[in-house]
């Protein structure tokens, strides 16, 4: 049987993983990257922080290479 703190230490450790996120402009282009986040809604979160981004041109070059983000 597990102890309460070895069971609760378990919990608190979730796995990241890496989500592809695309985001398409209102020009047309589309940003393609992966985000790490512990599951699928955190990663839509992360990515509308990047899609800010996307908007300023200086920062869109950034992303237009395909790479991995924090």
């Amino acid at each position: 049987m597990m102890k309460k703190s070895e069971k609760s230490k378990k919990q608190k450790k979730q796995p990241m993983k890496y989500w592809l996120v695309e985001i398409t402009l209102t020009s047309g282009k589309v940003l393609t990257f992966y985000v790490k986040a512990i599951n699928q809604h955190e990663a839509y979160i992360k990515a509308d922080d990047y899609a800010i981004i996307g908007e300023n041109e200086k920062l869109r070059k950034n992303l237009e290479v395909f790479r991995l983000l924090p």
